[in-house]
């Protein structure tokens, strides 16, 4: 017997499998961080691509807003902030004209521990950072009208600022291909009404015309979400990037700053250049897990589903540890669950689209193609509706899906949300 482990919360799983099943382990490469993270940023922000340094963007500004990542996004953010206030400081701007606001999109608001984690103590003190209010219209303004997005609402402080930088990481996504870039003014900082309309472009991105999942994680081409982020940049032209791309612990490996469009795409060809991804390779059977943030809870570690389903062949078992600490996520996730057979589900999505409705959808798709044997702190009175297969017992579940399928190979994927 060979023995595998997968993350699980700040844990592990180990499992064993019969020596005679050929493992191949799934990580991304093991890319140092630089030695020099502020350097990298500070770099990056005084050779921008397709946009003028900071500094001089920033000059006569009467006030600049930096938009930053919330708990779901917690690497870098600090690495990122603090070569950008030294550079607007160079430009002449005080404290009193500058306004940090956490991009919540819809989750829930991060906790003042946490905020304080993420930005620092003297940042948290100094700049009383805000949070995005996508359910206070009166904290909004509207910066856009889109012909497929409608009424483009975004945070005042936001809104109404004459320089705005956007900040984040790139990693693949789910939806966007890959994250950072536009996400971070909308869906970041954006009304609900924006978010969701935004997001319904997703759905023909995400599902086939058969039903069927199309994962879009590591693609930027076809993609109408993607495109409809970066008109509304493009129309509200007071925004400048700074990204990072980071390793699997956090750390900065490489930066691009400058216009949204351009310094995204640069850092995206960084890390395609650092990590090199490998072609998915279906096995016959397919085990996954996670760590924090990204298996907080079922909404959050269902991207880590999302990717394993590339590796299985058609009708193969997976075996999903999602700790999920925090339960399904939202209360709007569960109902979801009782829209209905597949087909009724997405009749009703694209009548009435949520983001979360998509990913049970989704959620449910790749049950439906694939055994999903899930390993969670949940309990399974909330899994087994959604059509997943519920084990208390990591190796019970492996066992279930090698007794239950014929399996000459095993893709494990330690970390399914990197």
């Amino acid at each position: 017997m060979s023995t595998v482990q997968v993350a699980y919360g700040d844990t592990r799983l180990a499992v064993e499998l019969p020596d005679q099943i050929t493992v191949r382990e799934v990580t991304p490469h093991a890319v140092p961080a630089a030695d020099d993270p502020l350097g990298v940023v500070a770099q990056a922000i005084d050779t921008p691509v397709g946009a003028m340094p900071l500094t001089e963007a920033a000059k006569g500004a009467g006030s600049v807003a930096i938009v930053v990542p919330d708990r779901t996004r917690p690497h870098a953010t600090r690495y990122l902030l603090l070569p950008v206030l030294a550079r607007l400081a160079h430009a002449g701007l005080v404290p009193q004209q500058i306004r940090i606001v956490m991009a919540r999109g819809i989750h829930p608001p991060t906790p003042r521990n946490e905020v304080e984690t993420l930005l620092g103590r003297d940042v948290l003190r100094g700049l009383r950072p805000v949070q995005s209010a996508p359910d206070t219209p009166e904290l909004n303004e509207t910066i856009h009208e889109h012909p497929r997005l409608g009424t483009v609402r975004v945070h005042r402080q936001v809104a109404t600022a004459d320089l705005v930088v956007l900040t984040g990481y790139v990693r693949p996504h789910h939806l966007s291909g890959f994250g950072g870039g536009p996400k971070a003014l909308v869906p970041g900082v954006a009304e609900r009404d924006s978010v969701i309309a935004a997001h319904r472009l997703t759905l023909d991105t995400l599902v086939r015309p058969d039903g069927s999942i199309r994962p879009q994680a590591g693609r930027l081409d076809r993609n109408p979400f993607r495109r409809a982020l970066l008109d509304v940049t493009d129309a509200f032209g007071k925004a400048w990037l700074v990204n990072a791309v980071v390793n699997a612990e956090g750390g900065i490996v490489a930066a691009a700053a400058g216009g949204v469009r351009e310094a995204h795409e640069a850092a995206v060809a960084a890390w395609q250049d650092a990590f090199d991804p490998p072609t998915p390779e279906p096995a016959d059977l397919v085990i996954v897990g996670g760590r924090p943030p990204h298996d907080l809870d079922l909404i959050q570690a269902h991207k880590a589903l999302l990717g394993a389903s590339a590796w299985a062949k058609p009708g193969a078992p997976i075996v999903w540890g999602a700790s999920a600490p925090n339960g399904p996520g939202h209360d709007a996730f569960l109902p979801w669950f009782t829209a209905g057979k597949l087909p009724i589900h997405l009749a009703s999505l694209r009548e009435r689209f949520h983001p979360y409705g998509l990913t049970a959808y989704s959620l449910r798709r790749i049950a439906k193609d694939h055994p999903v044997h899930i390993v969670s702190r949940m309990s399974g009175d909330l899994t087994r509706p959604m059509g997943l297969l519920h084990f208390e017992d990591a190796q019970a579940a492996v066992d279930h899906a090698l007794k239950t399928h014929d399996v000459a190979s095993c893709v494990v994927i330690p970390n399914g949300g990197v």
